[in-house]
Parts: structure tokens; sequence; C-alpha cells
């Protein structure tokens, strides 16, 4: 049988369920509904998640047969293969599964808007351009569901709290049907660092009410406050304002753009070729308030790290930088990025930012540093700006005092991220904090 074409990347989206998750899994939908008739599994893989539940009938929907090959399917079980968005099944008491999980980025047009304009026919939710693939599953489950009917599948936790999320969360809420969240605190697939749940849309509980909780690793069920560990909730995610925070730049890949002090010495590199540049925080102490030359030749150039932009969206560029991008080989340069800019390397360069913000940590909240040496936001760093001169301590002393562990959802078991707007929210917050005492 021939792979059936799709509108995004299967091996980006195909993660095998472990059995103990399948397990806890089904002993977790039983609390709400057992036994169950009819289930419909979309994305059914190898028909995993058919083994272990209480059902009358299993339907399992799978685009791609080298997935299902292997299948062993229950004596009321059957497995259809093709696009689950084009299976004509209805009124089913339950769906269930784990869909795949791929980013907006690596979702084809016009698939994409033919499929958020047939959801929105039906169920009448506007999906945002910009949500991942599961949620466009998590739609067709609660469609292909009766009026109450049960949609429990294992998708990502940030489903509970990002902006790309919102307009399924308002219709649930509209709706009142119940929802209860069982979040992993451990990582359950291997090398996915997504923070994965256990999401149980309960359609013939109409209450309104959400209920969280945290699944340890011995399977234990233990009550959560909500989305977040803070009373306050989790942090809001904001426009823009006097001040704001601005995504660190993505030229094309790292590899090719951002060297190391040895690396641009090898290739013969100017300093006038390169402008100062910043990676990551991670190995830079918390002691550090503000990275001035000094600090940037301790814990960058002399440290080996990436630490240097190319200049390659320069109008003049180098005889030897030129060089230098000519010898780049093709797969390096083989990105969504660089294929989208003319040249492949004439990426545009952020202003200079005056704090810097390492969007990821572990514990209570991201490094902020004050950018003395005027060093450009790459990657996973976030800048902040502003058309005034910030007061940069004040500032950042206003945000070490914030616990932003326990008001943003885990982006894995460990790793925390703070969103862009969410730092606008703590930057907005900062501002009108100023304003009151003048």
């Amino acid at each position: 049988m021939k792979r059936q074409k799709t509108a995004y990347e299967l091996s980006a989206s195909q993660v095998t369920t472990p059995a103990k998750a399948i397990s806890l899994f089904w002993r977790l939908t039983g609390r709400r509904r057992k036994p169950l008739g009819s289930v419909l599994d979309l994305g059914a893989g190898d028909c995993r998640f058919a083994h272990g539940g209480n059902y009358s009938r299993y339907v399992g929907v799978e685009i791609d047969p080298r997935r299902s090959k292997e299948a062993v399917l229950p004596h009321n079980g059957e497995l259809l293969h093709g696009c689950a968005f084009q299976h004509s099944g209805q009124d089913y008491d339950a769906c269930v599964g784990n869909p795949p999980y791929v980013r907006h980025h690596y979702i084809e047009n016009p698939w994409k808007e033919k499929t958020v304009a047939g959801i929105e026919d039906a169920l009448g939710v506007t999906l945002k351009l910009n949500c991942n693939l599961y949620l466009y599953f998590l739609c067709l489950g609660l469609v292909k569901t009766h009026d109450k009917g049960l949609v429990a599948m294992i998708i990502p936790y940030e489903w509970v709290s990002r902006p790309s999320a919102s307009p399924v969360r308002e219709f649930i809420r509209a709706k009142k049907w119940n929802v209860t969240v069982y979040r992993f605190r451990e990582q359950i697939f291997q090398d996915v660092l997504t923070t994965a749940s256990v999401t149980i849309i309960d359609k013939g509980s109409t209450d309104g009410r959400w209920s969280f909780f945290d699944l340890d690793q011995k399977s234990r069920i233990i009550p959560r406050r909500g989305p977040a560990e803070s009373e306050e909730g989790v942090i809001e995610y904001e426009k823009r304002g006097n001040a704001w925070a601005l995504r660190g730049m993505s030229p094309g890949t790292q590899k090719v753009f951002t060297l190391t002090e040895g690396e641009r010495n090898h290739f013969g590199l100017k300093k006038t070729d390169v402008v100062p540049c910043v990676t990551t925080l991670r190995d830079v102490p918390l002691s550090l308030r503000t990275l001035t030359r000094a600090a940037f030749k301790k814990h960058y150039i002399d440290a080996g790290g990436r630490c240097w932009l190319i200049k390659s969206f320069s109008k003049k560029i180098s005889p030897t930088l030129k060089a230098y991008l000519e010898a780049v080989p093709a797969k390096l340069r083989d990105t969504w990025t660089c294929h989208n800019q003319t040249p492949w390397y004439k990426f545009r360069p952020h202003p200079t930012p005056q704090l810097l913000v390492g969007s990821g940590f572990t514990r209570y909240g991201p490094k902020v540093v004050v950018n003395s040496v005027g060093a450009l936001a790459v990657g996973s760093v976030w800048g902040i700006h502003s058309a005034r001169r910030l007061p940069g301590r004040k500032l950042q002393q206003h945000l070490y005092g914030i616990d932003v562990e326990k008001r943003v959802v885990a982006h894995a078991s460990k790793l925390k991220k703070i969103e862009v707007k969410q730092l606008n929210s703590l930057l907005n917050a900062f501002n009108e904090h100023q304003r009151s005492k003048t």
C-alpha cells in the first residue's frame, strides 16, 4: 500500500505512546465514563489505544500504513486507512488517542485553510492559523462525538494557557462542558520536551467545571490549584506598551550565522564583519547584573560561546565574508528561514535591546542582564526594548522580584519558559507602577 500524502510532515509528528501511559489513560478515562460504547481513535498508529479500554466498538483511523502494519486489533476493532479529517463517521461515544503534534510552520497551505474552514463550519470554532496540529484533532474529536460524548486525548499541557488555543478554550467554556486535565510531572515521550497531559472533555457534564491534577512518577493523582502553581494564575499575554519584549532573532541557523571567537579567526573575519550577540544566558552566573565588555569577553569570547553574529544583512559585504557565505554547504542553509530570504543569507536584524532575558529557566525565573555591551539577542534570548532609556537596574530588580516559575505553564518537566507577550505583561505592570509613583 502506498503512503498517502498529507499536508504535514509525518515523521515529525509520529511519537509512540508508552504502554504505561496508555494504561493510565484508560484508568483516568474510566473515572468519567465506564463502560463506553463506540470509540474513535484519530491518528491511531499501531492501534495501541485499542487495548486496555472498556468499550463495545473501536474504530481507528491512520493515514500512514507503515505505522499500522503491525497493528493488533481486538475482535470488536476496525482500522481504516486515510486522513482523519475525511472520515465520515459521526456520533461516537468517545474520541481517544494521542494526536500528532506539529508546529504551524510545518502545516501546508491550502490544506490548513481548508481544514480550519471545515472545523468552523462543523463546530463554530475559528482556529488561529498559528496553532499546532493537535488542536485540529481535538476539535475534530468534538465534532465526531455526540452531544453527551467524551473526548479524551494525550496532548501538550500548554493548551490550557497558550493564546493559540484560546478559541478552543472559549468555545468549551461557552458550552459549559466539564474539563479534567492531568499533567504529567515526568517526561513520558523520549526526546520530546513538551509537557504532556491527559485531557478529558465531558460533553455530558455541563456545569462548566475545570479540574487540574498532577500525575507523579508512580501515577498518583495530585490536585493542582489550576493551570499554574500560583494563586495569581498564569501570567497574562499582553501587547507591547512603552517598553516591550522582542523574540530573539532567527537569522536562519546558528551554525552558519553565529560564530565563536575561534571560528571568526579561522575564517579570517574581522570585527567589522560581525556584531556581538548572545544566544544563551545559561552559563552566565546569576550574580551578573550587567553584561559589560569585560563580562562579555569572559563569559562568551574566552569561553568559546557563539557570540558573533555575521553582518550578512549589510548593504556592503566584505570579500572575506562573501567568501565565507559562498563556502557554506547547501545542507546547512536548507532551512525555512533561508529559503524565504533573498538572497538566502540576508536576514533582517533587530534593534539592540536594552536588557537581555533568557526565556528558558529551571527554577524561580529567567536571568536578566543589562545590555551594556550592545549585543543582539538571538534564538531563545529575548530582548527588552523601548523608545526611551529604561531604568535598567530598577526594571531588572522588578523582574527578579517575581516568582515566574509559579506563574507559567511548564514547557517540560524541568524546563519553564516565559513567552514574549507574558514578558510584555510584566513590563506593562512595571511601567504602570513607575507612573503611579510620579
